[in-house]
């Protein structure tokens, strides 16, 4: 049940696919920036600043590059726990490529606000999706098949951004609430300890 003036198509029809670069292990931490696994995997949008380096030629910095609303998802891993995780390139990054264990998404003009991907694609209803449909063998893996099966909500343009805004600002009452919880949660395990140890050592009086 979505609104009636909402768009509904599959991901193929959005846009394009494109696996990730794979290379030996020499080719690894030197060179331009490289997406890897796990910058995709713990955040939902790119860091614009990489730890990775991949030694690149130029063909594979333009056929492997990293543009705003780019998104990418995790391909395959040892378990389906981490597979279909998405992050969204919210800020080119010049010059980089990304790994062979993800797959870019890469959406035609104006159907996509970078903001709402960036949410909408990381929602667990799609991992679900990912999971139900997936073959097991060795290793989990998504394929563009699959991935390009994706049901997709395409709200209008703007609407997709009051979206993103709305989430942007109730998510950021939400972590600073769990920020403060956490914070008060260190201080009574100090309390805690403490206490234990002015008993241990004859500092509290029964």
């Amino acid at each position: 049940q979505i609104p009636e003036h909402w768009d509904i198509r599959r991901l193929r029809y959005v846009g394009q696919c494109q696996n990730g670069l794979n290379k030996g292990a020499e080719y690894f931490g030197t060179g331009f920036p490289f997406i890897s696994y796990i910058d995709v995997y713990k955040n939902e949008s790119l860091p614009f600043h990489v730890n990775g380096l991949a030694v690149s030629s130029e063909e594979d910095r333009i056929n492997y590059s990293v543009v705003e609303g780019d998104i990418f998802f995790t391909r395959t891993s040892e378990t389906v726990d981490e597979i279909g995780f998405s992050s969204v390139c919210l800020s080119t990054i010049p010059n980089a490529t990304f790994s062979g264990f993800l797959i870019r998404f890469r959406p035609n003009r104006n159907f996509l606000f970078a903001g709402f991907s960036k949410y909408f694609f990381r929602c667990k209803v799609h991992r679900a999706f990912f999971v139900k449909e997936m073959l097991l063998v060795t290793r989990a893996s998504l394929s563009q098949n699959l991935l390009k099966n994706l049901p997709v909500l395409l709200p209008p343009i703007e609407e997709q951004k009051q979206i993103a805004n709305f989430i942007e600002a109730e998510t950021r009452i939400l972590d600073i609430a769990i920020s403060k919880a956490e914070r008060e949660i260190e201080l009574i395990k100090e309390y805690r300890e403490a206490m234990i140890a002015e008993a241990v050592t004859g500092k509290i009086k029964f």
